[in-house]
């Protein structure tokens, strides 16, 4: 049996980190920090950490994904509050550094959250609905699931969400499989690569059911073998889920207790990244798991991914 390696990154720890991305030429994690508004890209083999602060104008809570732009990763498109906005960061940039990002598209639901790009490079974005100071949500199955196309039009495909999160696709591409938290489910959906289109969405894996009634499933990523690897907020761990068999196959513990999203990265893309908050967690519980909010590369899981896909965009509609 494959024993795996959980490591904590030399970053800080956050309130809420999110939305890893990793860019293979710079060698570096991308991910958000949401509740202090800033993009953090960290070198794994320099040890280099640059942070890039969004300015704008106070307008949103936070920060909750990025996605690098195809033929010109200098830019990304980021999920600020309820604006779709773009920024430009370059390695040359100081360390710290901050950005006045452009709004591209804004909704009219409470604010984006989660976001990844289809085989094709459409970006898929959904939103989140609103929650109290202590993060009770104030209301339920009243936001949505977009897809953003190559020109940037955008298209509404799953309704009544309460917290859109974790999207990845089959390799055959004929599967797209999604999470709305609250309800603590994963869904599969028929999948049309071509049109870029989803239907017949029916439940994959039913947290309770599946004996994880303590927390709910949040980021997701695909391995090459087709097995799904969930974030469990509130379950210190990530759980490894075969789609056809519709049952989760391992289970990796993680010294945080919620932990937020995954993606694969490193040389080989056999690095498990995986972000975390100490969000919703008491003084006590912090202090006994002192690498709450941490990020984390776990490697000797004896399977890998593929490279991420970045958004292919009209460059000219970001002008």
């Amino acid at each position: 049996m494959v024993k795996e390696k959980v490591e904590k990154l030399a970053v800080p720890c956050l309130k809420l980190g999110e939305g890893p991305h990793w860019q293979e030429d710079l060698q570096a994690l991308l991910f958000v920090d949401i509740f202090d508004k800033k993009l953090r890209r960290h070198f794994i083999n320099t040890g280099r950490h640059q942070e890039l602060n969004l300015d704008d104008g106070g307008a949103a809570k936070g920060v909750n994904m990025v996605i690098p732009v195809e033929d010109d990763p200098e830019l990304m498109v980021v999920g600020l509050g309820k604006n779709l906005s773009v920024v430009r960061w370059s390695v040359d940039d100081p360390d710290i550094h901050t950005t006045k990002p452009k709004i591209l598209h804004t909704t009219t639901d409470d604010h984006f959250n989660d976001a990844k790009c289809d085989p094709q490079g459409r970006l898929w974005a959904g939103t989140m609905c609103p929650q109290n100071d202590k993060g009770e949500i104030l209301e339920y199955n009243n936001c949505s699931l977009f897809k953003f196309d190559h020109d940037l039009v955008c298209t509404t495909w799953v309704k009544k969400v309460t917290i859109s999160n974790g999207m990845t696709w089959s390799h055959d591409r004929k599967s797209f499989y999604y999470i709305d938290t609250p309800a603590r489910v994963i869904y599969h959906f028929d999948y049309d690569d071509e049109a870029g289109t989803i239907s017949n969405q029916r439940v994959l894996l039913d947290y309770p059911e599946a004996g994880l009634q303590d927390q709910r499933p949040d980021g997701m990523t695909i391995d090459v073998d087709g097995n799904l690897w969930v974030a469990c907020f509130g379950g210190r761990q990530v759980i490894c889920v075969d789609p056809k068999e519709a049952k989760v196959i391992r289970k990796i513990a993680i010294p945080s207790k919620n932990v937020t999203s995954v993606c694969w990265g490193g040389k080989d893309y056999s690095t498990l990244y995986v972000t975390s908050g100490t969000y919703k967690m008491t003084p006590e519980e912090i202090a006994a798991y002192p690498s709450s909010g941490g990020t984390f590369a776990v490697t000797g899981l004896g399977t890998k991914g593929n490279p991420p896909v970045n958004y292919k965009v009209n460059l000219d509609k970001l002008k």
